[in-house]
């Protein structure tokens, strides 16, 4: 047995049931990929990384693979910790291998994980159309949580700084063009390259503010669908990369689009809005939505660097040259696609509590593909509070005073610009009763080239009382309105004027013919 590093005669030998402290289901299968070896053995998986070292990793030492398979196994237990178990020994006992004993000379070391269904990857969900868009939104949910506890980048590192963004996508395209492949790749990549040059240099400044800012965290760094698997009901991410802290320690963005970006490139643009919408809503970094078609981009282009490896890999003209060619195909024009989007919309709903506001926002978001961003939401990540959190405020105190409100206006302008330059259409859910505040939204699409639409929400006074109080007695509801607001938001309400007469959609929202009629007009608008 070669102790300097693992090869085939140490995989042939964990071959062997017995060389295991559980029972297997037999026979003990290994999948390899070009830097690991996975036993699959029923109840657990066991990788092994192999005695390499390349221009992107270095494997090449017993210590260094033991190391590696720690920082796997911490890194990991962030996103899975109920898939990534241990850190176990490879043992000679005699001439027998043993995987996880204490007796004997250790030869190597693997991850053990619980072994999972590749069934249930995301990318083999999505191909037998089983991917709920629930589950979607809970994992960009997640997400959203993982990267705000995330540790942040050393910011004396060049880790996620745009000369290092810069230089590796215009690597992405070195190695692409240097495969040589067939028309049309090469000029749609050049086409991107063109794209890719302009719009870095709309984002430079940009990049240096998040750099400077802290949004360079340690993040997945690989997070596309064959990383996400369904596991214990839940949508749950695995294998980020630990070989390389260049490639984790990311812009947030950076991680996030690599996801976004795969889930369209499979033709499910209503996933991609579930993970996004949840995402944005959960961290609140609407900021970094400028920042989205570029990583996209480049995300797409990552993908096809590695279809393009694949082509090489395979006989000239074989199935599975096709197929690596295809995929290959299918992501770059998934960015060039990301090049041409349609102007994005900007909708706001104005309204009394109870008026269906957010009930039509949530109805209307996913048809329209919009971000939903909710003033009760945005206000109290003003005042530092999580959604659900009482800010136990009376009416025109805490909260909801004339300066705090100008400031959470402020912010859902702010918001709102930053989706649409990102290229996303959003809806704003909040009252605007004040003409000013609606104003100043419909310039923030003027400015950004964005068609703009008033939703007028209405019901019956009754209504709105009923509806105020059971959205307070069932709880679990960012809203803090309460009759007694409801009371007073006629004094504050200032009618539309002729030009907002002009973009507006009135909505009865207890009239289910009414509720289509906007969604028609919508789609008719989206459409021209």
């Amino acid at each position: 047995m070669n102790a300097a590093g693992p090869g085939d005669a140490l995989i042939e030998a964990l071959r062997d049931p017995a060389a295991y402290p559980h029972a297997v289901v037999e026979p003990v299968r290994v999948v390899e990929t070009h830097i690991s070896w996975v036993l699959l053995t029923g109840p657990y998986a066991y990788k092994i990384k192999k005695p390499l070292k390349l221009s992107f990793l270095d494997y090449s030492t017993p210590e260094r693979r033991r190391q590696l398979c720690e920082e796997e196994l911490r890194l990991n237990r962030r996103l899975a910790p109920d898939l990534y178990l241990d850190v176990v020994p490879i043992v000679l006992d005699g001439e027998r291998v043993r995987m996880g004993a204490d007796c004997g000379a250790p030869v190597e070391n693997a991850v053990r994980m619980r072994q999972f269904d590749t069934r249930d990857e995301l990318d083999a969900l999505i191909e037998r159309d089983a991917a709920e868009r629930t589950e979607l939104a809970r994992l960009g949910e997640r997400l959203g949580h993982i990267h705000a506890t995330a540790i942040p980048a050393d910011r004396a590192s060049d880790h996620g700084s745009a000369p290092r963004v810069q230089r590796i996508t215009l690597d992405n395209f070195i190695e692409i063009e240097s495969l040589g492949l067939p028309e049309p790749v090469p000029a749609n990549v050049g086409r991107l390259r063109d794209w890719a040059a302009a719009e870095f240099a709309r984002i430079e400044p940009m990049l240096q503010d998040r750099h400077r800012n802290g949004w360079i965290r340690e993040c997945h760094g690989d997070l596309h669908c064959a990383n996400v698997v369904r596991w214990r009901g839940a949508l749950t991410p695995f294998d980020g990369i630990e070989f390389d802290p260049a490639l984790r320690f990311i812009d947030v963005v950076n991680d996030v689009a690599f996801l976004t970006m795969d889930l369209a490139a499979r033709g499910r643009a209503d996933l991609r809005h579930a993970v996004l919408n949840a995402w944005t809503e959960s961290l609140g970094d609407y900021a970094s939505l400028p920042l989205l078609p570029y990583y996209e981009a480049y995300r797409a282009l990552v993908r096809a660097k590695v279809a393009g490896l694949r082509t090489r890999q395979h006989a000239a003209g074989s199935q599975s040259s096709r197929a690596a060619l295809a995929d290959l195909r299918r992501y770059l024009e998934r960015a060039l696609a990301g090049t041409r989007r349609a102007p994005p919309m900007l909708l706001i709903t104005c309204g009394l509590s109870g008026s269906g506001k957010t009930w039509l926002a949530r109805h209307l978001a996913p048809g329209l593909g919009a971000l939903h961003v909710r003033s009760d939401i945005e206000r109290k990540r003003l005042a530092g509070l999580a959604p659900l959190a009482d800010s136990r405020s009376s009416p025109d105190a805490g909260l909801y005073t004339r300066e705090f409100n100008t400031r959470t206006y402020t912010r859902l302008a702010e918001c709102a610009q930053a989706c649409l330059q990102g290229g996303e259409s959003v809806i704003v859910d909040a009252a605007f009763l004040r003409r000013a505040e609606r104003s100043d939204l419909l310039e923030v699409a003027g400015r950004s080239g964005a068609k703009a639409m008033i939703l007028h929400c209405a019901a019956p006074l009754e209504t709105l009382r009923a509806r105020i109080a059971s959205r307070r007695d069932a709880g679990g509801d960012a809203s803090e309105a309460d009759v007694s607001l409801l009371d007073r938001q006629p004094a504050y309400w200032e009618t539309l004027s002729d030009a907002e007469r002009g973009v507006t959609i009135d909505v009865d929202t207890t009239s289910q013919q009414s509720i289509d009629e906007c969604v028609e007009r919508l789609r008719r608008d989206a459409g021209s």
